[in-house]
């Protein structure tokens, strides 16, 4: 959709607002199309990262395979809490998970969160 088409939709003292604004600041471009919808799977990623637990998860996670005991112990949380927010993690696919025995081991998936992080990149600055 192009901006001249939402400045159409506004009713008249709204649009002599805006005109103000382009004839002062030479912005915006009228027939710049713009896209203001940001794609479901970024919106998910900014929320679960946004949790500053997950977000601590990821960076004990990024370099090495850590298991829940020791990712409790460093963060000071309850394993319980921990387990659910490597849950959350693993949902949108952030985490790879070894098992051994009864023990369970995370590493943070680098390229997916690339991937994500890419993808913010183009809908922000369009690169």
């Amino acid at each position: 959709m192009k901006i001249r088409e939402v400045v159409e939709r506004l009713d008249e003292k709204q649009r002599k607002s805006v005109m103000k604004c382009v004839e002062r600041c030479g912005i915006p471009e009228l027939e710049a199309e713009v896209e203001p919808e940001v794609p479901n799977d970024i919106v998910e990623f900014l929320k679960v990262i946004a949790n500053p637990l997950r977000f601590k998860i990821l960076k004990l996670t990024r370099d090495q395979w850590i298991c829940v005991c020791l990712i409790s112990d460093l963060l000071g949380e309850d394993q319980t809490l921990i387990s659910h927010h490597l849950r959350v993690l693993k949902k949108l696919d952030l985490l790879n998970e070894r098992r051994e025995g009864r023990m369970r081991f995370y590493r943070a998936r680098k390229d997916v969160i690339d991937g994500y992080l890419e993808k913010i990149r183009e809908e922000l600055l369009g690169e």
